[in-house]
């Protein structure tokens, strides 16, 4: 029952492309579920988002670039602690919100007076947060990543800071930091805090200590709004980066400081130090000091939006801060359910369009996909509108609904493959019904778009088959064994026209026309009629000894020109010959001149069969339908093929035959 129903190729269709559309829903579901492509082609979905919608740059973020014109102003490297204070001191007059360094100061340096200048300058300004780092290879946790040292500033720094926030960077599989490590834990259980979010909380004046953390969120009270931090598996909150990454502080000398539209306000620390550096600059913005436009030092990593460059880490931290500042993050893909119904519909939306039109459809396809992708971005790039946000805003997972072009591959292929399978078994039909040259004849003409009516001049040679005592052997047999005769005899000399080229035009009855030489061309083409004949004679003969019915034909060959082509009607058409030529071979299927077993053929073909044939002349003989009497003669043999049962030469030659001939 079951391989009846898949038999029928509609239902085994639908059951085939039901399954592949629900393998695709599977794949997209354990995909996601596995975060499959959130490394790959998600990833490059995202990138792209973040560059054609990037955040805007607002006016509340300074970086204070440890360059390398500092480095050559201050003739030493590294730069001395009291450089460091020198700059804390000069910020600090000018009331900045929060000075936050990302730079490490975990031992001691060469000179203690150093260390307590530094340390002064950190408690005169009350605002300042230094860095701490997780050491070594860290381990997932519960939305944090656990370290078993932590690197911390001294505790006479520690004390002076008004806090530390740690300044891990966690770049993804392929080296872009796409995530900003807002929590980290030491070998203690102590938990800190990001340098960046630290920072930004006191921007924003967010209460850190009531921050709690649920669902992959992490909410934080703030007096304008709670900020709601997304928060993966390790603690890494995605950055809605704002700019490219900044030009480098000495390309900017030709120019006013943070005169570039785009970027974020970069300038030099010995410019700050020496007073170049206009209070508006500083003033309450969040200040991030850091290596930045420095060879000495390679802190740099590739972003979404950096393309084939890289970004300084303090630029990183500055793009973080303003992502909690604007409350806007960027997710890497969109729920669950969301994602399975785009690829539900996508890829049943797809598979439809394959089914009904194939090639076109698939191109359709990829067109109703691109228009899907296109949709994504500019929802994504609504959603992002605004200077400030309400939170997580969710990139659309085109990264997830593009595999259903595979799908649709598939669906594709294997759309042709049945497709191939049914012209296959139609050919197969139709090769029963019409003999394999013409049936790739009407189909080669049918693909060039030629197949019609009409016909050509050729020379041919026509040979006719007609069984001899067919009345009187029907008498004795039922309708079905009757039938099932013919077509034993019928099969096998059609097995034998096949070995020798020839073409079967029709069956009649009793009797079977063929062709040599149309539709296609056969060399030497009376010559191998000649010699199917008789070996078709030698097939039934040896069938009839063997214990076959008593069956035997005579076959009548003629030679000559005719028309031949496609006859009939535009509905309903058949190939075949026409003219006095097909004529004349009909009528040598007489009794009286193909007698049974025999082979008889006109003049006309016996002058071009060659000298090896051994003929008796059966004399001149009036046809019906001809002036002029028709020469034939009876073929015992063809060079190697001779007819088994030949009958001895006629007492009188044939003058005129007692059948009128083919019917």
């Amino acid at each position: 029952m079951f391989g009846t129903v898949f038999a029928k190729r509609q239902t085994r269709q639908r059951a085939v492309l039901a399954l592949i559309a629900g393998i695709a829903v599977l794949f997209g579901a354990l995909a996601y579920l596995t975060e499959l492509l959130d490394t790959t082609l998600q990833a490059a979905v995202y990138d792209r988002g973040i560059a054609i919608s990037p955040a805007k740059v607002k006016n509340q973020i300074t970086i204070v670039a440890v360059d390398d014109l500092t480095i050559r102003a201050q003739n030493v490297y590294p730069l001395p602690r009291r450089a460091y204070a020198q700059l804390i001191d000069r910020l600090a007059a000018d009331r900045p919100t929060t000075i936050a360094f990302d730079v490490s100061f975990y031992d001691r340096s060469p000179s203690a007076v150093d260390d307590a200048v530094l340390a002064g300058a950190v408690s005169r300004a009350g605002n300042v947060i230094l860095a701490m780092q997780g050491a070594g290879t860290g381990t997932v946790g519960d939305h944090t990543t656990v370290y078993r040292t932590v690197n911390l500033p001294p505790p006479d720094l520690r004390a002076a800071a008004a806090g530390v926030g740690s300044v891990n960077v966690a770049a993804d599989p392929d080296g872009r930091v796409r995530d900003s490590q807002m929590l980290i834990e030491g070998p203690d259980g102590t938990r800190y805090y990001s340098l960046a979010l630290l920072a930004a909380a006191r921007q924003v004046r967010a209460d850190l200590t009531k921050a709690t953390l649920a669902n992959d969120r992490l909410r934080i009270p703030a007096p304008l709004g709670d900020r709601v931090l997304p928060v993966n598996q390790r603690g890494g909150m995605p950055v809605y980066y704002a700019s490219a990454p900044a030009t480098p502080t000495v390309d900017q000398r030709s120019g006013p400081p943070c005169s570039i539209a785009g970027e974020f306000c970069v300038v030099s620390m010995q410019d700050v130090i020496d007073g170049k550096i206009p209070s508006s600059l500083i003033t309450g913005r969040t200040v991030f000091v850091g290596f930045h436009s420095v060879s000495a030092v390679p802190d740099d990593y590739p972003v979404p939006n950096s393309g084939g460059a890289k970004m300084f880490g303090v630029e990183i931290w500055a793009n973080t801060a303003q992502s909690i500042f604007t409350n806007r993050y960027p997710v890497l893909r969109q729920g669950f359910l969301t994602t399975l119904l785009a690829v539900l519909v996508v890829t049943a939306l797809g598979l439809f369009l394959v089914v009904r039109w194939h090639l076109r459809g698939f191109l359709s396809a990829l067109g109703v996909l691109a228009l899907y992708v296109v949709g994504g971005y500019v929802l994504f790039a609504l959603q992002t509108q605004g200077d400030v946000g309400t939170g997580p805003v969710e990139v659309p997972s085109i990264g997830y609904v593009a595999p259903s072009a595979f799908w649709w591959v598939v669906s594709l292929g294997y759309l042709l493959v049945e497709e191939r399978r049914a012209v296959t078994r139609t050919q197969s039909t139709f090769g029963r019904f019409v003999t394999p040259s013409v049936a790739r004849t009407i189909l080669e003409k049918e693909e060039a778009g030629q197949l019609g009516l009409g016909g050509e001049g050729r020379e041919v040679t026509v040979l006719f088959g007609d069984i001899r005592g067919f009345t009187t052997m029907s008498e004795g047999m039922t309708p079905a064994d009757l039938l099932g005769h013919l077509n034993r005899y019928f099969d096998g000399m059609v097995d034998v026209v096949n070995r020798f080229d020839g073409t079967v035009n029709k069956y009649n009855g009793d009797n079977i026309m063929v062709i040599w030489n149309a539709p296609i061309e056969v060399p030497r083409h009376a010559r191998r009629a000649v010699e199917c004949a008789l070996e078709m004679q030698r097939w039934i003969q040896s069938e009839r000894a063997g214990g076959g019915p008593d069956v035997s034909f005579g076959f009548g060959i003629n030679s000559g020109q005719v028309v031949a082509g496609f006859l009939g009607a535009k509905g309903r058409m058949e190939y075949t010959v026409i003219g006095d030529t097909a004529n004349v071979a009909s009528r040598l299927t007489s009794s009286d001149i193909a007698r049974r077993d025999q082979v008889a053929c006109s003049a006309e073909t016996l002058a071009l069969l060659g000298d090896d044939v051994e003929s008796v002349d059966l004399g001149a003989i009036a046809v019906k339908g001809r002036a002029e009497p028709v020469r034939c003669y009876q073929v015992n043999r063809a060079g190697e093929i001779v007819n088994p049962n030949p009958a001895p030469p006629p007492q009188l030659q044939v003058t005129k035959a007692a059948v009128a001939g083919y019917h």
